[in-house]
Formats: C-alpha cells, sequence, structure tokens
C-alpha cells in the first residue's frame, strides 16, 4: 500500500536528476533515446544489480541493461564476455542458490558507477564485503 507512492516519489527524484529522461512502461531505459547523467547510471547499475543479483534473473538482466560488447573484468572468467560473465553467474547461483546480496550504498560519477554490497553465501554465513564498479555509455553498462 505505502510502496506505490514510495516508488513514484523515487521516480520524480530520479527525473529531476536528467529532466529529458523517460522510462519505459517497464522501467528499463530505452536503448537509442538515453541522456545518460549520473543519476541515470546510478539507476540502471542498481536496477541490474537488484535484478541480476538480488532477484537472480542473471540473464533477463544482462540482456535488458548490458550493452552487446560489454567487457568483464573478473580474472575468473574466460574472455570476459557477456556470455562468459552470464554463465559464471549462473553457474554461482547454482553452487550457492540461498546467497543473499544486499545493496549497502553507491556513488555515481559521470559515467562509472560504484555499489558496495554485503554477500552472504549462505543463511549464517559470515557477510562479505563487495564492491562492483561499472561504466555506462548510452545508458546501457559497458564495461565492469
Amino acid at each position: 500500500m505505502i510502496r506505490a507512492p514510495l516508488v513514484a516519489a523515487g521516480l520524480l527524484a530520479l527525473a529531476a536528476c536528467d529532466p529529458h529522461w523517460a522510462f519505459q512502461s517497464n522501467g528499463t531505459p530505452p536503448p537509442t533515446s538515453c541522456r545518460a547523467g549520473e543519476g541515470i547510471n546510478r539507476h540502471v547499475a542498481l536496477t541490474f544489480y537488484r535484478r541480476a543479483l538480488i532477484d537472480k534473473d542473471v540473464r533477463g538482466a544482462f540482456e535488458t541493461f548490458m550493452a552487446p560488447g560489454f567487457v568483464e573484468h573478473k580474472p575468473d572468467i574466460a574472455g570476459g564476455t557477456r556470455e562468459a560473465t552470464i554463465l559464471f553467474l549462473e553457474g554461482l547461483m547454482k553452487q550457492v542458490p540461498k546467497a543473499r546480496w544486499e545493496v549497502v550504498r553507491s556513488v555515481a560519477d559521470r559515467e562509472m558507477v560504484a555499489v558496495h554490497a554485503k554477500f552472504q553465501p549462505a543463511p549464517g554465513a559470515p557477510d562479505y564485503a563487495i564492491a562492483d564498479f561499472f561504466r555506462l555509455e548510452n545508458c546501457r553498462i559497458v564495461e565492469h
């Protein structure tokens, strides 16, 4: 009941960051008509993070928010491609199905967004601190 006003207030605050921004009905940035700013880049990175890791829709999040030429710099991911990263994260979700991610804070500076999160691999396990850095172009994540 209270969520709808909070969501509306959040969207209004986001629109204030960049008055030229228009969302599609599903809340994702349109691929060709984006006027990115720090607020929009932050929103894209956080929405990706929540959808991929918290909601565990890795492939859907990547297809929506990652540029086709996305580059992954994590050394564990051979080739560093979008598909290799999807497969890595899908495998991780299978290995630790009860893992939890929680966004603690985020910072945006021009095309860069940093996300500080807590990761708990299993209920009762100690949390790990995670810092993810994303670079965006045209409202799509191009590099991690």
